[in-house]
């Protein structure tokens, strides 16, 4: 039988993450650039006596965004509002953090947030979990780690030598629900375990399950980017790699139907802002990771780290979708949920085809 341990919850969290925002899934550095679909270019945006967008619409669009704390999400949303580019396009933004990117969904979910983001796990059990219930909407892609530290199954010291030795040990660290959830069963299923013969620590957050790690409590989590390099500090060994257990991560942008009804422009106007101050970002990386460093107290290494070893990708990709697709056959398969359906009957391309309609290769027919 398996046992579920819960462990302590903190309020703690880790400052580098992934903009896949349902887990911990940023990744290393590679040294290179973000390469993106549908780029926009844009000046520099002009300021007036005041300090404010020259060019700013007179009047704006409120939008609450809703961000993981430590996510790449959260980064790109606060330089777009601190380099005025939201203004530019007509929008008023407030931002609001959440420990894990499927709570940014919870908050669309009930009133308090217009725009949220979830990772491909997280997203299909959430639509599978709440099926025919709410009115959630998929209005763009948002891109993915790349690069050698996209993350891997990482166990205790103790475990290294012979991974067979995790059959049954002290527990694999998960974070229900979220995108970690899928990791772990899958790098269990590659282990060639039985899931339900294993004991399973349930966490609350990132900065919870390396307080597990430390005290000795668990024997195995699948970590990437910073977070990795945390669990490493701790003498903990990586024994599989992401691409050896066959997990790849997109990460989505949500809202809900009746919101894209009545903010469409509004939406797609959003879109080319996180595209412009993603140009800014690109282009400014040290002045970025220094203003970001200040402000949330992180680590500027850790965010370029980070922000360097991601592909970004708006409109709505037939790939993406397809992708989408496999996990909720998996996890369908699982018995996560219920209901089998296809990912497409939760997409609405309104926006992006107002922004990117070369990328927006998805067949919604």
């Amino acid at each position: 039988m398996k046992k579920k341990l819960i462990g302590l919850l903190t309020a703690g969290i880790l400052t580098a993450a992934s903009l896949a925002g349902c887990g911990n899934t940023g990744s290393g550095n590679t040294g290179s650039q973000p390469s993106r679909e549908a780029d926009v270019t844009s000046d520099t945006v002009s300021l007036d006596a005041a300090g404010a967008p020259a060019d700013a619409p007179a009047e704006k669009t409120f939008l609450r965004l809703a961000v993981m704390t430590g996510g790449l999400d959260q980064y790109i949303d606060e330089v777009g509002q601190w380099q005025g580019i939201f203004e530019k396009y007509g929008l008023e933004v407030e931002i609001t953090e959440y420990v894990y990117g499927i709570a940014t969904i919870d908050a669309i979910v009930n009133g308090t947030a217009d725009i949220g983001n979830m990772a491909d796990y997280a997203t299909v059990n959430r639509l599978g979990n709440t099926y025919g219930v709410t009115d959630l909407k998929i209005f763009s892609d948002l891109g993915a780690p790349q690069g050698d530290r996209v993350g891997g199954l990482y166990v205790a010291p103790e475990y290294a030598d012979d991974i067979s030795s995790l059959d049954g040990s002290k527990g694999f660290v998960t974070t229900t629900g979220t995108v970690v959830d899928y990791y772990i069963a899958r790098s269990i299923e590659y282990l060639g375990f039985d899931y339900d013969k294993q004991n399973i620590v349930a966490v609350d957050s990132t900065q919870t399950a390396l307080a597990v790690a430390s005290s000795g409590g668990a024997s195995a989590y699948f970590a990437s980017g910073s977070t990795a390099t945390r669990f490493e500090e701790l003498g903990w060994v990586k024994v599989a790699t992401a691409d050896e257990i066959g997990i790849s991560t997109t990460a989505y942008l949500l809202s809900t139907e009746g919101f894209i009804s009545e903010h469409t422009d509004a939406l797609a106007q959003y879109l080319l802002a996180v595209d412009e101050t993603i140009d800014f970002i690109n282009n400014n990386l040290d002045e970025t990771a220094d203003y970001l460093g200040e402000k949330l107290s992180l680590i500027p290494e850790d965010f370029k780290s980070n922000w360097t070893n991601r592909v970004f990708q708006h409109g709505l990709n037939a790939d993406s979708a397809a992708h989408l697709q496999e996990i909720e056959q998996w996890a369908y398969g699982a018995g996560r949920f219920e209901t089998d359906y296809q990912v497409t009957e939760f997409y609405d391309a309104r926006p992006a085809n107002i922004a990117f309609p070369e990328a927006v290769t998805v067949n919604l027919d």
